[in-house]
């Protein structure tokens, strides 16, 4: 009804202008087009109405569209968090009950001390209940017979169940020997009570001592960077440890995530490809290096025929769909565990013409990080590393064919300068013997 008489409002009020306005356009023919713009406007307002999410509904082409349109979330967060949320997966209580202690352990802290305070509450509890049915039973079937000593009511029931599972036994409270069903409870709740406190403590403890807590002190570069290297542009970015202690077995892998239409016209939102990827001290290239994470590395991937970013330049690049997701596993040095390290790069950014400064070692061996993050430009052609390679090979095939060519050799000496044609042997690039050139004091020219 909100919505309706704000409607109704609003059609009263453009009907009062349009009366002013036609009035005015009648006292002054030469202002039409001040009407003319008024009604635009007045259009637009219309359009603005009807679009209201209440009464609009989108065309199902729309629809289409913007399903097959690509994402521009990340699926990683820079600090290694996913971002993503399954929904809708099919038994999804069954599936996590079933691996309830994963479940457990992945779920948050505020939730982990809710089941540990409820498990144990729930036991003092149930216990307390059954001491106090014992005492009840006794009272009003066997005379009152006295199971517990100095427990009488719920409450002081409760209190023997706290105190007989937590072995705490301030003295006021006993069990006696004349009821064997208050022996049978005493049994049970001994034997529940290790057995939860284990359970309990023990999720605890494996919360805590989860090695994912280790990645968090492994640091990757805010950007990544595309500059050549070894003659070919690259794409790079840095990674460092900033614990004294040491992983061992570090792994580190490359891996881009794009949106590709394959040539039968498919559309797949989330392609998968593995980078091939080495260091700059020039490790062996391969889609999972296993460095020595003594000192903050670069890692490389050379852009290559077989990499998708071959055919784009910087612009396109800009305005791609890609993320580069960075991962590093390496075992703990103190507990043995393996740990995971992850970060994610947009195509934002990457940033085009740039290196990474170079870390420097003080002389008393402490490692300088403030300039991890810091770059420089270099000279770098603003075209896509396929252009660019061609153009190399152009350059390669011209400078052999000016060096097969015949050349003019200066050769200068002691008295002047003497000009001298060399021919290279049967086309090569190299000649039979070197021509030395004097010049005497007559002006003949004297070869050797």
């Amino acid at each position: 009804m909100t919505f309706i008489s704000n409607v109704m409002h609003i059609n009263s009020d453009l009907f009062q202008l349009f009366a002013e306005r036609a009035h005015h356009s009648i006292e002054h023919p030469q202002d039409s087009s001040t009407f003319e713009n008024m009604s635009d406007k007045t259009k637009d307002t219309r359009i603005n109405i009807t679009s209201n999410p209440i009464s609009s509904d989108l065309s199902s082409s729309e629809r289409s569209s913007s399903r097959s349109r690509p994402h521009r979330h990340r699926l990683l967060h820079k600090n290694g968090k996913v971002n993503l949320r399954p929904y809708r997966v099919p038994l999804k209580k069954e599936r996590f009950l079933a691996d309830f202690f994963t479940s457990i352990i992945d779920a948050k802290w505020r939730w982990v001390i809710a089941i540990y305070s409820a498990g144990f509450i729930f036991s003092w509890s149930f216990f307390g209940t059954a001491w106090f049915a014992i005492f009840w039973l006794r009272l009003h079937y066997d005379n009152g017979t006295v199971c517990v000593d100095n427990v009488d009511s719920w409450t002081s029931a409760f209190l023997f169940s706290v105190e007989t599972q937590t072995t705490i036994g301030y003295g006021g409270r006993q069990i006696t020997p004349q009821c064997p069903e208050a022996v049978i409870c005493l049994l049970l709740q001994s034997l529940t009570g290790f057995l939860l406190s284990t359970s309990l403590l023990g999720l605890v403890f494996a919360k805590l001592s989860r090695p994912r807590p280790r990645g968090q002190t492994v640091i990757f570069s805010k950007h990544a960077v595309v500059a050549p290297y070894d003659g070919l542009l690259s794409l790079m970015f840095r990674v460092g440890d900033a614990r004294k202690s040491q992983l061992l077995d570090v792994a580190i892998s490359l891996h881009c995530f794009c949106f590709r239409t394959t040539k039968t016209g498919e559309e797949i939102l989330f392609s998968q490809t593995e980078l091939p990827i080495t260091t700059e001290h020039g490790s062996e290239v391969g889609e999972l290096i296993k460095p020595f994470l003594l000192l903050p590395l670069t890692v490389v991937h050379v852009i290559d025929e077989r990499s998708p970013l071959y055919e784009l330049g910087p612009q396109e690049l800009a305005n791609s769909r890609m993320e580069f997701i960075a991962v590093l596993e390496g075992v703990v040095e103190s507990t043995s565990m393996v740990t995971q390290a992850k970060t994610s790069f947009l195509a934002d950014e990457i940033r085009w013409g740039r290196r990474f400064l170079p870390i420097s070692l003080h002389r008393d061996n402490r490692t300088d990080l403030s300039s991890f993050d810091t770059t420089y430009k270099v000279k770098t052609p603003q075209t896509s590393p396929k252009e660019y390679e061609r153009s190399n090979r152009k350059k390669i095939k011209h400078q052999e064919y000016e060096n097969t060519a015949t050349e003019k050799t200066e050769v200068e000496t002691e008295n002047g300068d003497c000009h001298v044609s060399v021919e290279p042997i049967n086309g090569s690039s190299t000649v039979s013997s070197t021509t030395y050139c004097q010049k005497n004091c007559n002006g003949d020219v004297a070869q050797t």
